[in-house]
């Protein structure tokens, strides 16, 4: 039962008594008091003091809720804080990958893998060979060169280019793969710089995430320099090819010209047989 309630339930019961009293007195002469306004004044004032008590009680009451959540509120900032501390020694040590940019030797790297792999292009020079390079040529004072021409019985004989077309293909063939020697050992200087400079910055990183990417830059270092050994390698089947080619041709020119002589020779000795045959038909042999 709610406090107002209760209060006018006491005033219901506590009337009556008043009221009999106040018509006594009026039958005695004694002086009248209103004894039922004094109560019902009385009562009032009662209910309003249990109210207003009631009142601040619930206001009390209002203002611890407000205290406990104004705590709760205060334990979730606190927790929110923590949070933001976590966080932030988080990206202390692992970082933030898109902001880790300056990394060494990723553009040394981008740099080759953007070169095509490549061998030797004899293949397409083949057309262009006359072998008349080979007049003159002593490989840097190693062989004894090859004049345009020589001398017979006292006459200046000039010699035919199209016969050293497969020496002068295989000398191309060797010029090129010197070439590319001469390229990939200053490629592989460039990565090898690239690599001890990667290397050197990954020892002093400070984040896992720069860690992990110049660590990836390192790898992709290290498979580019063994791609470009690779193009040497191939560079070297080329002119291993070349000679090989060259050899095979020079069996199967030398068999021909053993087949060719080998038929002149029997075509030859036939007829003589045809010329030099004695007619013995006039002897009756």
């Amino acid at each position: 039962m709610k406090p107002g309630h209760s209060l006018l339930t006491i005033f219901l019961i506590l009337a009556p008594p008043f009221l009999a009293l106040g018509g006594a007195a009026r039958g005695s002469g004694i002086p009248v008091v209103d004894a039922a306004h004094i109560a019902t004044s009385q009562a009032n004032h009662t209910i309003d003091f249990i109210e207003q008590v009631l009142h601040e009680a619930n206001q009390q009451t209002q203002i611890l809720n407000e205290l406990e959540q104004i705590e709760q509120l205060y334990e979730q900032i606190t927790q929110l804080y923590e949070q933001i501390e976590q966080m932030d020694d988080y990206l202390e040590r692992f970082g933030i990958p898109e902001d880790i940019t300056d990394l060494a030797g990723i553009d040394g790297l981008l740099g080759e893998l953007k070169k095509a792999t490549e061998g030797l292009d004899i293949e397409e020079k083949l057309p262009e060979i006359t072998g008349e390079a080979m007049f003159g040529f002593d490989g840097e004072g190693v062989f004894a060169a090859i004049g345009e021409s020589f001398q017979v019985g006292g006459g200046e004989v000039e010699r035919e280019a199209e016969r050293y077309k497969p020496e002068d293909a295989a000398r191309e063939t060797v010029k090129q793969y010197r070439d590319k020697k001469t390229e990939v050992i200053e490629r592989r200087d460039a990565l090898k710089a690239e690599v001890a400079s990667t290397t050197e910055q990954l020892r002093s990183a400070s984040t896992d995430s720069e860690v992990k990417k110049l660590t990836g830059v390192l790898v992709g270092l290290q498979t580019e320099l063994q791609a470009v050994d690779r193009e040497l390698d191939i560079a070297g089947h080329d002119a291993a090819i070349r000679a090989m080619e060259n050899d095979n041709q020079r069996q199967a020119v030398s068999k021909a010209q053993a087949e060719e002589e080998a038929k002149r020779f029997a075509e030859g000795n036939r007829r003589d047989v045809e010329t030099y045959k004695i007619d013995t038909s006039r002897y009756g042999w």
